[in-house]
């Protein structure tokens, strides 16, 4: 069982399923050349992200989470801020050209929508009301 990460310019490396999740992604970090202290995800060929940044120290093993012999793209996870506990993803595959089917996937996790940027500025909205009521009334 094996999935194959395209990185960089290019390149693609087959990785085995059959181990636990945190020496996968451990592993994973070292193929790259990334810090360990990095955060990142693996995206399908359909955009989904596979949310492997929740189960970095997890022991199930990746063969619970990611399909095998399926292609993923490596990105990395960059926190927008504190405050906002929103993200951002920037794919690690240099050379997009060679996989056009995966740019306008790339373009959507990058740019996320105004849409749900409102429905989370409209939580806070409401949230700091609450709060601030809760604060008089006592």
């Amino acid at each position: 069982m094996f999935v194959t990460v395209l990185f960089g310019d290019g390149r693609m490396e087959m990785l085995n399923l059959n181990c636990k999740l945190v020496n996968f992604i451990h592993h994973l970090k070292e193929k790259c050349g990334l810090d360990s202290k990095d955060c990142v995800e693996l995206m399908d060929s359909g955009g989904r992200v596979m949310n492997l940044e929740m189960m970095q120290h997890s022991m199930s093993p990746a063969s619970s989470v990611l399909a095998e012999r399926q292609h993923y793209v490596l990105l990395r996870v960059c926190r927008e801020g504190e405050e906002s506990g929103g993200c951002r993803y920037v794919s690690l595959l240099n050379n997009t050209k060679s996989h056009p089917e995966l740019t306008g996937l790339l373009r959507k996790l990058s740019t996320p929508s105004k849409e749900s940027e409102r429905k989370i500025r409209r939580g806070r909205t409401q949230r700091n009301k609450n709060i601030s009521s809760a604060d008089n009334n006592k």
